[in-house]
């Protein structure tokens, strides 16, 4: 299927429109995107990286490979590229130090005083940001008449805090003080707007819309990447107080938004869904955690709001039947991450079957 083709079943979608069938998606490989560049490899365990070592141009074969493979993945999801998803990016361009740890690039918690969090003007400065808008212009030229260069995974408000001030520190400081916290929180939503923006600024429109790569989401117009995974630290009524105004501010900021979350801050569904603004929620079914039939109550009430849901795992053909007996089609996708082009095609050809879909 054509991405022209693909980015027209994404107007159902977002116009929660009738349908028979969910979006199917499939993401090989995709829990660890550091794989799949050489450039990365090279870093040796806790060793720091800095922005200057990392050069677009030499990443373009990484990429020509990995869009070459993603041909062979028949699913309804656009596919495009990214900057580096492996990286932290808005990590650094606030201060932090990012060092390798296993297949992962993680950011070193700061644990600055709020004094030197009085202000996040100067981050357009760092060598972070502007490495970042290379990426995205070099990959822009490079493979933009063919696909779209799409947000790669940006952080959310809770986990900046904490990588900024200290995970236990900012909620410690939540409880003591929460509007010195509120307010820092809100810079940072700034922090994320900005960012949004100055992608979709140097990317530019592809089919008159925009992109998340991880996801494959195409939306008609800007769209933000939400996240909240330290979210499952908070209470409600700290994360209420704290955070949800600044979640609130990057919603109202773009008319189409995903709110990824794991099943550890479910619990806090309830928080989210008043922020009507959030258009889709994204939820990862983690290995080794909550399965669907616990998820289910969250799923349901997402969905009862006539909210859009996305749904990411490793998804057996087991849970294909439970989601289509207990999940509505309208405003679903399902994204399959499994290791291997060829257990993907095997599940696809399960999925078809139980979604009863001709062809993808």
């Amino acid at each position: 299927m054509k991405a022209n083709q693909k980015v027209e079943q994404f107007y159902p979608f977002w116009n929660n429109k009738p349908v028979s069938v969910p979006l199917l998606g499939f993401d090989v490989g995709g829990w660890f995107p550091f794989q799949r560049f050489s450039v990365l490899k090279d870093v040796a365990e806790d060793e720091y990286i800095e922005p200057q070592t990392l050069h677009p141009e030499a990443c373009l074969d990484d990429y020509r490979a990995y869009l070459h493979r993603l041909q062979d993945v028949a699913d309804d999801l656009v596919k495009g590229v990214a900057p580096i998803p492996a990286i932290p990016w808005i990590e650094g361009m606030l201060g932090c130090r990012i060092k390798r740890k296993g297949e992962s690039f993680w950011a070193e918690e700061r644990k600055v005083s709020y004094d030197e969090l009085k202000t996040f003007d100067s981050f357009t400065s760092s060598p972070w940001y502007h490495t970042y808008i290379h990426f995205v212009r070099t990959l822009k030229g490079a493979f933009g008449a063919a696909c779209p260069v799409g947000l790669p995974i940006l952080r959310g408000v809770s986990d900046l805090l904490g990588a900024l001030r200290g995970h236990e520190e900012a909620i410690l400081d939540g409880l003591e003080k929460p509007e010195v916290v509120k307010h820092t929180a809100l810079k940072l939503a700034r922090v994320i707007v900005h960012l949004t923006r100055a992608h979709h600024r140097e990317a530019g429109l592809f089919q008159g819309g925009t992109f998340i790569e991880q996801y494959g989401l195409w939306a008609p117009g800007p769209m933000v990447r939400m996240q909240e995974d330290a979210s499952a630290l908070y209470s409600p009524e700290l994360f209420r107080t704290c955070i949800l105004p600044a979640d609130r501010r990057i919603a109202q900021e773009f008319p189409y938004s995903l709110l990824h979350l794991h099943a550890s801050s479910l619990f806090l569904v309830e928080e989210f869904l008043t922020v009507k603004e959030i258009g889709v929620f994204q939820i990862n079914r983690d290995v080794g955690e909550m399965g669907l039939p616990e998820m289910f109550p969250f799923l349901k009430r997402i969905q009862e709001k006539g909210r859009r849901l996305l749904l990411r795992g490793p998804f057996s053909v087991e849970d294909y039947r439970w989601i289509k007996e207990h999940l509505s089609p309208i405003g679903l996708i399902v994204q399959t991450v499994v290791p291997s082009l060829e257990e993907g095609k095997a599940l696809l050809e399960e999925a078809r079957r139980i979604f009863q879909r001709s062809g993808l």
